[in-house]
């Protein structure tokens, strides 16, 4: 009877190690990546959320481009899944109609990019701001809110 009451304790202690280790894992990756921790989840490191309510989508596609290497020959290239948060299905619409002229665009801003510049969340976000002003000049009227980069691999 002793014995099965040891186990029992020992079993619990083991449990009890186990849920210790995973919060301790969980709270070194948060401060590790530098993530919120409790309070409004909202919110990031780089301000308060934008607003939840997304236009229509256009899945733009899956680019694979050459980078540039700033004069130097080399044989890097990004990969990259694109979807447009577009404003109205009005934009919707024009930018299915346009959408060669969409994916040129695309294309032409990927290549003008170097594995510098597009490194780090502010290379991210400076590309799809690029993104975003360069396809708003293909369309006559709407804008593109957003881009989302639904994968995106740089060798």
């Amino acid at each position: 009877m002793a014995r099965i009451a040891a186990d029992a304790r020992n079993f619990i202690i083991l449990i009890a190690l186990v849920i210790l280790l995973a919060a301790g894992t969980t709270y070194s990756v948060f401060v590790f990546l530098g993530l919120p921790m409790g309070g409004d989840l909202e919110q990031g490191p780089s301000g308060p959320a934008r607003e939840s309510s997304l236009g229509p989508m256009f899945d733009a596609g899956t680019f694979t481009v050459n980078l540039s290497a700033g004069g130097v020959p080399a044989a890097r290239y990004v990969r990259t899944g694109i979807v447009l948060d577009l404003d109205s299905q009005a934009t919707l619409e024009l930018v299915q109609e346009r959408d060669p002229q969409v994916r040129d665009r695309i294309i032409a801003v990927l290549r003008q990019q170097t594995p510098e510049s597009i490194s780090g969340s502010e290379g991210l976000e400076q590309l799809k701001q690029t993104l975003k002003d360069a396809i708003d000049q293909v369309l006559p009227e709407g804008s593109v809110d957003d881009v989302f980069f639904v994968e995106l691999v740089v060798q």
